[in-house]
Parts: structure tokens; C-alpha cells; sequence
């Protein structure tokens, strides 16, 4: 058990896209817990030199609490170490990339739809970072009417990044990304990324889905890119210049 460590960590860290310290981390974590459970006192487990070692805290009969080195050598049950270990790292791993993800929560996505449900929801593949296809449920409540049956697969469309949030699945930590095509946001950041100026401060009043949609902006905006927006959604967009408008809703 001693020995190999090295290694496991370093599997560990190409396995779950952690740092190095975040991997010790948690390997310390675990043998700390489960061999406080085993031993029925308190044990903290610390790499020392790349070698694990773990110590026993435990009151005398003087009341003086006392540090008793615990032998790694005769550890049997690797296997149910590991495999909690990974649940471990699987959730860390997890939660790091929700709080990566979260930071871009209310953001503009292009999607591309993969499966549609009985319940006329949609599975999108979706990127939040170029280069990472991931997964985002878009339920059939937070889509449409005017458009629950012309949304198809293999359609490449445009979702607001509803919610990001980690979920537990058969023991297993995962990622759910939750995307929709009704919020105020997904107006406004479909003129703004078509406007070269970011100065410009573009906010959605009120959405009337598959109707009308009331919009302010900060300066004027060419018609070919409201009607760009109008075609995506398929609703009409007017848009007021108000030069005192104010920027868009997180």
C-alpha cells in the first residue's frame, strides 16, 4: 500500500482533470475518514514525502490526548477504498466544473438539438467552453408553443443558459445543464452578439413567447439584426432607443 503512490496519483489526475493537490487532498480525506471509522478515534492521514502515514488521536487515562502512528502496511479492503475514493474525486471533480460553469449562467449558447423526449423536451449538445461538447436538458415547458413542433433534430439553435448544477445519479456525481428558449435574456443577448459596440446596453422589457417582444436599447440598432433576431425566435421584436437605458439583467 506504501508503495505506488505516485502513480495512482498521477492516474487520478489525467482520470478527473484535478491538480495534483487536489488529488492528495482527497486522498487524505478519505483515509482520514474511513480509518477514524475503523479505529474508532480520531485519524488524520497526511502525505509526507510521497509516502501516506496516519496517526491516531486518542485520550489516556490522564486525560492527555495521545498520538499513536497507525501501520499502513497490513491495510486490507483496497478495493473499497478505491472505489469510494473515486466517488470522491468524481464529485470534486464535478462540483470544480459546476463552479467553472456557473460563472455563465444567463449566457447566449448555439445548439444543436440530439433527441427530442415523448414529453416534447429536447436533449442539446451545447458548448460552454469550445471544445467541450456537453449535454443541456431543455424541457417542454421552458419552449414555446408556437414552436414545440418545428424544433427538430439535428437543427442547430439558439438556448439561454438556464441552470448549472451537480446532481447525484446511482451514486455517481454529474453535470446538469438546463437550457431554454422563453427567457427575456435570450432576446437581448441575440441582438448584443450581433452588435460590434458592447457599449451598447441592450434590455428585453417585456416577452410576450411567439408574439412580441418589447426591447430598449442604448443606440440605435440596424434593422438586419433585430430581423435576424426575429426569424431565430419567431416572434416580432421592437426596439425603443432610449439613450439612459439601463444594462442588461444578470
Amino acid at each position: 500500500m506504501e508503495t505506488g503512490y505516485s502513480e495512482i496519483i498521477r492516474s487520478f489526475v489525467d482520470t478527473y482533470g484535478l491538480s495534483r493537490g487536489q488529488v492528495i487532498a482527497e486522498i487524505e480525506k478519505t483515509f482520514s475518514s474511513m480509518l477514524s471509522r475503523w479505529h474508532g478515534q480520531d485519524v488524520m492521514a497526511l502525505f509526507t514525502d510521497d509516502r501516506l502515514e496516519a496517526v491516531g488521536y486518542h485520550h489516556g487515562s490522564d486525560g492527555m490526548v495521545q498520538q499513536v502512528p497507525i501501520s499502513l502496511t497490513t491495510l486490507r479492503g483496497w478495493n473499497s477504498i478505491r472505489r469510494i475514493l473515486e466517488q470522491n474525486l468524481e464529485k470534486a471533480a464535478c462540483l470544480q466544473e459546476v463552479a467553472r460553469y456557473k460563472k455563465k449562467e444567463h449566457q447566449l449558447l448555439w445548439g444543436t438539438i440530439v433527441k427530442k423526449n415523448r414529453e416534447g423536451g429536447l436533449l442539446v449538445e451545447v458548448e460552454i467552453e469550445s471544445g467541450k461538447p456537453i449535454i443541456a436538458e431543455c424541457p417542454c415547458h421552458h419552449i414555446g408553443i408556437h414552436e414545440r413542433e418545428e424544433l427538430l433534430v439535428g437543427q442547430r439553435r439558439a438556448f439561454h443558459l438556464r441552470r448549472v448544477e451537480p446532481v447525484l445519479l446511482k451514486n455517481s456525481s454529474r453535470l446538469r445543464v438546463g437550457v431554454d428558449r422563453v427567457s427575456k435574456n435570450l432576446v437581448e443577448k441575440l441582438l448584443q452578439s450581433r452588435v460590434n459596440n458592447r457599449e451598447i446596453t441592450i434590455r428585453c422589457l417585456n416577452r410576450y413567447v411567439g408574439h412580441k417582444s418589447f426591447v430598449e436599447s442604448s443606440a440605435f440598432l440596424p434593422k438586419k439584426i433585430i430581423l435576424a433576431a426575429c426569424r431565430e425566435l419567431r416572434e416580432h421584436i421592437q426596439v425603443k432607443v432610449v439613450r439612459t437605458a439601463k444594462g442588461c439583467r444578470a
